[in-house]
């Protein structure tokens, strides 16, 4: 057995998964800052992630971004063309040399337009190693990103929204509501075969949850799939007891 499991894991709340459930992963964009010398990388990246961990390595995780959760298939993950991403020390000169690079290279006028955006993908899939992490205003100081061995989906930019957004374009409530509302066409779609678990708080939830998923992937899903997806859930109680 390898060291990774062959699920990815989404983690939000109970009106998230309820809605990830009934219309697929919406994209949003989400403020990235990586430090640099000269001045800091701050930058709305639109995308959906996930993290790479084992259901039995997920209590710090869950407490952070939500008791509820859904893990598809790593097969899914490749087929969808996500992606890991590149952890930075913002002191190292190889995160130094990319930054400073990127900057310039992104400046030039000689430079061809998809080549720029390619380039840029290096910076749409970086994340910095350790920091601050700001979860409903409360700040976790020193939180080590890494540990949550994030997979990314971020699309290609369209004529609808940008492939990145500066923290000016993304600094408050109605512009943020602004830009993502370009993204509301945008989905990720999973099938209900590529769906290994679905997570819950309490086990006194999961009869809320199949007739949610009954409700809503009814006309979708045949009867041996939803009744599949029922056996896919699990606790966090039971998993905080048995793994």
């Amino acid at each position: 057995m390898g060291l990774s499991p062959s699920t990815l894991f989404h983690f939000t709340s109970k009106s998230g998964l309820k809605g990830v459930l009934k219309d697929n992963f919406k994209l949003k964009y989400c403020l990235e800052k990586i430090n640099h010398r000269e001045k800091p990388v701050e930058i709305a990246i639109p995308m959906v992630s996930f993290c790479d961990i084992k259901i039995s390595e997920i209590k710090e995780h869950i407490e952070k971004y939500g008791y509820y959760g859904i893990g598809l298939s790593k097969k899914w993950a490749f087929e969808k063309g996500l992606n890991p991403v590149i952890y930075l020390n913002s002191q190292s000169s190889f995160a130094d040399g990319i930054i400073s690079t990127m900057r310039k290279f992104y400046a030039s006028p000689e430079i061809d337009r998809n080549d720029k955006m390619n380039s840029a993908n290096l910076l749409r899939y970086s994340k910095i190693y350790e920091g601050d992490l700001n979860r409903k205003g409360k700040i976790i100081k020193n939180y080590r990103f890494a540990d949550e061995r994030e997979w990314r989906f971020v699309p290609d930019p369209k004529p609808d929204f940008l492939a990145w957004l500066s923290k000016k374009q993304y600094n408050t409530t109605e512009k943020k509501r602004t830009q993502n509302t370009k993204l509301s066409n945008e989905r990720l779609y999973f099938n209900a075969n590529q769906i290994l678990y679905i997570i819950v708080k309490k086990e006194d939830e999961i009869k809320e949850i199949i007739r949610h998923i009954r409700d809503v992937k009814g006309k979708n899903y045949s009867m041996d799939e939803i009744d599949r997806l029922t056996t896919r859930i699990l606790s966090c109680e039971r998993i905080m007891n048995d793994f």
